[in-house]
């Protein structure tokens, strides 16, 4: 799993930079301004959020490669409650008064969805073995 750690993370990270940076054009020109920071600003919080976590995992499973499930399913929730928090702090303060909060919303949904899109995809094409093979197996 560790040599596939990188290409799944790039494989994740590069679609979903990619729609990033179309939702930002496309906010800049349906919504202005405003609707440019609020896109950037849901793209930067998603990528940032979405990028530690693929990291962790991949530095859990480099250290016990048994733990790779458990270390997603609580990547996963860890990634929730922190953008869950996010999203609820910023809903409360005035400086997010100045976002377009259609642009905010639509750019993190594509954002997510580019990612885990990217995400599938790069573990599919990863080859991964679900069965380590026996050393004696092998040398027969």
């Amino acid at each position: 799993m560790q040599e596939h750690g990188a290409r799944i993370l790039r494989g994740a990270a590069l679609p979903a930079a990619v729609i990033g940076a179309l939702a930002v054009v496309l906010s800049a020109l349906f919504a202005g301004g405003s609707g440019a920071l609020g896109s950037a600003f849901a793209v930067a919080i998603v990528l940032a959020c979405f990028g530690l976590g693929q990291w962790a995992v991949i530095a859990i499973t480099r250290r016990n490669e048994d733990l790779f499930l458990a270390a997603n399913l609580v990547g996963f929730v860890v990634k929730m409650v922190i953008l869950g928090i996010v999203l609820v702090t910023l809903g409360r303060s005035p400086l997010i008064e100045d976002l377009s909060s259609n642009a905010f919303v639509y750019s993190a949904l594509a954002v997510v969805l580019g990612w885990l899109g990217g995400q599938t995809w790069a573990t599919s094409r990863a080859k991964i073995l679900h069965v380590q093979p026996d050393e004696d197996a092998e040398r027969t």
